[in-house]
């Protein structure tokens, strides 16, 4: 009977154990499980990262390892440094458009013609190119015969087709040996519009080089309100005595010109139709 009592009681230590052990290992497997996610991050990220004792020691580089090839990795130019290729506003040096003024339009030479009693205004003086006239001036010395015959016999100056004329294309001027010739007052004086000061002698033709002042177009009688004034000649700038105005309603054809500098100058056009308002031969070029 002792000895009953004795194995019973072994045996329900020997289960007390097991159970014990048991609920320790789960205890600690529940530890396991629910562990704090800053330690399972760290445990990820470990993972991710080899361990530098594992891995291959890293080959010995060279001084050519170290300098980039520049044809595999070109250097990008800086944004900030080429505004050319990134920005899209014009560029500063883009010339505005050429202005376009009012000109008598033609289809053929003899539509331009406005004077038809002077030979040096008819219809061989004048070619129509683009759909636009273009004067020609004289074309021979015989021209200038005709047209300055009769001052020829007053003043005995003689007048021949010069080719280089102060206006941009060829004009009757006088003969000369110095620049006294182009005096047309013939007493040497330097206070009118066209007198010593106002011409040189070039090639044996007198080419007249424009006023010097407002005085000089009062000196030469003319008109009250005249002035020394630049003007534009086939592609030449010359100041002679002009007109002067104060505001646009002073100027010729009120609207296609305007007054500037006491100067009255073409508008720019804005379309054909616009420039036949003033002249209905005029087009815009």
């Amino acid at each position: 009977m002792m000895k009953k009592a004795l194995f019973l009681l072994s045996f329900l230590m020997i289960f007390v154990v097991s159970c014990g052990d048991g609920s320790s290992k789960l205890g600690q497997k529940e530890n396991e499980t629910q562990s704090d996610p800053a330690d399972s991050a760290d445990t990820a990220e470990e993972a991710e990262q080899p361990d530098s004792g594992d891995t291959a020691e890293p080959a010995e580089q060279t001084d050519s390892d170290n300098d980039p090839d520049p044809e595999e990795s070109p250097e990008q130019p800086d944004s900030d440094e080429s505004p050319e290729e990134n920005s899209d506003e014009p560029q500063q040096n883009e010339e505005p458009p050429a202005a376009k003024f009012c000109q008598y339009a033609c289809t053929k030479a003899s539509d331009c013609v406005t004077v038809t009693s002077n030979v040096i205004y008819d219809e061989d003086n004048y070619k129509c190119e683009n759909g636009k006239c273009v004067y020609l001036g004289c074309l021979s010395d015989a021209e200038c015969d005709e047209v300055y015959g009769n001052v020829t016999a007053y003043t005995g100056r003689v007048y021949r087709c010069n080719k280089n004329g102060a206006y941009g294309y060829p004009e009757c001027t006088p003969t000369c040996s110095d620049v006294a010739d182009c005096n047309l007052y013939g007493d040497g004086s330097t206070q009118y519009a066209n007198d010593l000061d106002n011409n040189k002698c070039e090639n044996g033709l007198c080419v007249f080089t424009g006023c010097l002042s407002d005085a000089e177009c009062e000196a030469s009688m003319y008109p009250s309100g005249y002035k020394c004034l630049p003007q534009e000649y086939s592609g030449k700038t010359l100041k002679i005595c002009t007109p002067a105005c104060q505001t646009d309603t002073d100027c010729p054809k009120s609207g296609l010109y305007e007054c500037k500098d006491s100067n009255c100058v073409m508008k720019s056009c804005e379309s054909d139709d616009w420039c036949r308002r003033y002249d209905e031969k005029y087009s815009c070029f």
